[in-house]
């Protein structure tokens, strides 16, 4: 299971994602804690989320609306919890098993 500080499908967190974005769009150049490639995905991903809906969404919107930004997916883009806690699996043992 993913960590809550993590977006479904990324290993980064999200407000480092989030954060990277935000420097691309102030006009920086890309950081160097993470590859080049990487980054233009999740920027690709943002361009294609910020345009779902039409006209251009910023960066901050998404997120409050609980929307994966840097996800190229359109069908899987939102956050959603669970409507139950995931439950821990129970080994089963039998009379005959144990010492």
């Amino acid at each position: 299971m993913r960590p809550r500080s993590h977006w479904r499908g990324f290993w980064a967190t999200a407000v480092t994602i989030a954060s990277v974005l935000a420097r691309k769009m102030a006009g920086e150049s890309w950081v160097r804690e993470f590859s080049r490639q990487r980054q233009q995905y999740w920027w690709r991903g943002y361009q294609r989320q910020s345009r779902f809906w039409g006209p251009v969404v910023p960066l901050p919107t998404l997120v409050a609306e609980g929307i994966i930004v840097a996800t190229h997916s359109l069908t899987h883009r939102a956050i959603r919890a669970f409507a139950e806690p995931a439950h821990p699996i129970f080994a089963v043992t039998t009379a005959g098993s144990g010492p």
